[in-house]
């Protein structure tokens, strides 16, 4: 009975991390650094112990930015809460995406990489998700959203 009391924590499903906001710190001629808002879902019913993140930001379908957070926080059992990493992009790769893109109607992005647990087992965990925004809703107007909601 002691050992499966200090069995680690099965997440059985994966988060869902989406992106609620993307906005500019560091501008130079050559890298763009930008803070990122994601949301943090936990579909499970055990809380995730969450010590940091890695992620990679893909728009309309193409790469875009990585960042890191080194942010803890405890996402609820069945809930969510928001933490901001921190992302590079080179300036080249911003000017592409603006003139890649097919109309200015709104975007769609994927956030994938590892969110890094908390606890004695000091494991990760890894995510993978899709949303859109668009631009020209007046209902979501400033507002990312992820696909399904």
């Amino acid at each position: 009975m002691f050992l499966a009391a200090c069995a680690p924590t099965e997440f059985t499903e994966p988060p869902e991390v989406i992106l609620v906001d993307l906005r500019p710190m560091d501008v130079s001629l050559f890298e763009q650094r930008l803070a990122v808002g994601l949301r943090i879902r936990n579909l499970n019913d055990t809380p995730m112990e969450i010590n940091g993140l890695r992620f990679a930001l893909g728009l309309n379908g193409k790469p875009f930015a990585k960042g890191t957070s080194d942010h803890s926080l405890t996402v609820p059992r069945l809930s969510d809460a928001e933490t901001e990493g921190v992302a590079s992009v080179a300036t080249a790769d911003i000017l592409r995406q603006i003139m890649g893109a097919p109309d200015a109607k709104g975007l769609t992005y994927r956030v994938s990489g590892v969110l890094f647990l908390s606890g004695a087992t000091r494991r990760s965990i890894a995510f993978d998700s899709q949303g859109d925004f668009d631009l020209l809703s007046t209902s979501s107007a400033g507002k990312l959203r992820g696909l399904g909601q």
